[in-house]
């Protein structure tokens, strides 16, 4: 992906769907690029550190969704693990994400398409699943609830 600032600004905001995302992403996504091709540099998202496999899904990155996920699941009962993939999942989220908006720039002709025609067809590989906030809310509160019931049929 070789891009000066301004197309880089305006494919960020027709992939990502959200303009006010645009400035956050723009400096992560640079930073995680290396002559044009993703390369994983740390940095940070309290969002995908929050919501881990959630982010990802968020975000339509469903293979990376499902490894955090079954990775979180498996993982629950040794200690610190979650924490340990909570951060990484917050330090490579935006790798993640330079990973799928490379391979959708690609997929959308930016080496041969006019750029309204490259923005038009990243609005259709990217963006962002807005019902994933309440699967996570509702899976959360579940996990949530059966911890306490946890505690407290111990306790018992």
């Amino acid at each position: 992906m070789d891009l000066d600032n301004n197309h880089l600004d305006e494919l960020l905001e027709s992939h990502l769907q959200k303009e006010q995302k645009v400035a956050v992403y723009k400096s992560r996504v640079e930073a995680n690029l290396v002559n044009g091709h993703p390369t994983f540099k740390a940095t940070w998202s309290w969002w995908a550190f929050f919501g881990t496999w959630a982010f990802f899904l968020y975000r339509k990155m469903y293979l990376v969704a499902v490894l955090f996920f079954f990775a979180t699941v498996l993982t629950a009962f040794i200690p610190f693990s979650t924490i340990i993939i909570m951060i990484i999942s917050g330090m490579s989220a935006f790798y993640f994400y330079t990973k799928k908006l490379n391979s959708d720039l690609d997929i959308a002709g930016v080496k041969d398409k006019p750029l309204h025609e490259v923005k038009d067809n990243l609005s259709k590989l990217g963006g962002y699943n807005s019902w994933v906030v309440w699967v996570a809310v509702v899976f959360y509160t579940i996990v949530m609830l059966s911890v306490i019931i946890g505690f407290l049929g111990l306790a018992l």
